[in-house]
């Protein structure tokens, strides 16, 4: 079995029945800062050109199907999420393993910064069958989508320009459809603490790309009512 321990407020909710636990320990709370945005077609295209002569290297393709899991008890609700992503094929058309992680998003603090969103992020590396652990501990699946685009990385700051898709039949990803016809940007970068200087980086590079798409801090309390 597996377990997040990073003296996060979900821990004590995640110790219990027992269990022979196989720890997986994440050192460091990482906090995340976000901008969100969303571009139509064309402007999704103009997007690729100016972060391609912007970015470090080339994109990353970027796909992966997602899976949103809630514990709900009497004063706290723990949010946890299955991410895989397939294996990624090199030039000679040979592909590695699929990856599966953990994911802790802590909730989005709107009010720590003026001009983004924080919010705590915890990864870890797991199994290739986590639901089974979730389950038994007595999560429930909320909701799941396939993400499909591209990775941009540009010193610390990382863009992703995604289409989301639903998934008709739970598991089942071969015929997932778009949401919107709007892809999600999104730029983020992780920090130690709000006083890190990159973060004016951050901010610069999103008013470098406010011709063609605007980011912003977004609401996570909308943002749950629209999944």
């Amino acid at each position: 079995h597996y377990y997040i321990t990073n003296n996060l407020s979900s821990e004590q909710c995640l110790q219990c029945r027992g269990w022979n636990w196989r720890m997986v320990q994440v050192k460091h709370s990482i906090q995340e800062c976000v901008l969100v945005g969303s571009a139509n077609a064309e402007q999704v295209r103009a997007l690729h050109a100016r972060l391609e002569g912007l970015s470090d290297r080339p994109p990353e393709q970027d796909d992966y199907h997602k899976t949103f899991y809630a514990l709900k008890s009497s004063n706290n609700t723990v949010k946890l999420s299955v991410v895989r992503k397939p294996a990624v094929k090199d030039k000679s058309g040979k592909g590695g393993m699929g990856v599966t992680l953990l994911e802790y998003q802590g909730v989005a603090d709107t009010q720590a910064h003026e001009k983004l969103v924080t919010r705590t992020l915890v990864k870890a590396h797991v199994g290739s069958k986590p639901e089974n652990f979730l389950t038994d501990l007595g999560f429930k699946m909320d909701y799941e989508v396939v993400m499909k685009g591209k990775r941009y990385k540009t010193k610390q700051i990382e863009t992703t320009i995604y289409k989301v898709q639903k998934v008709p039949k739970a598991g089942d990803t071969s015929n997932t459809t778009d949401i919107s016809s709007l892809s999600l940007v999104e730029m983020s970068m992780q920090v130690h603490n709000l006083a890190d200087p990159a973060i004016v980086e951050l901010l610069n590079l999103a008013e470098t790309l406010k011709p063609i798409v605007k980011l912003e801090k977004y609401d996570p309390n909308r943002a749950a009512t629209n999944k």
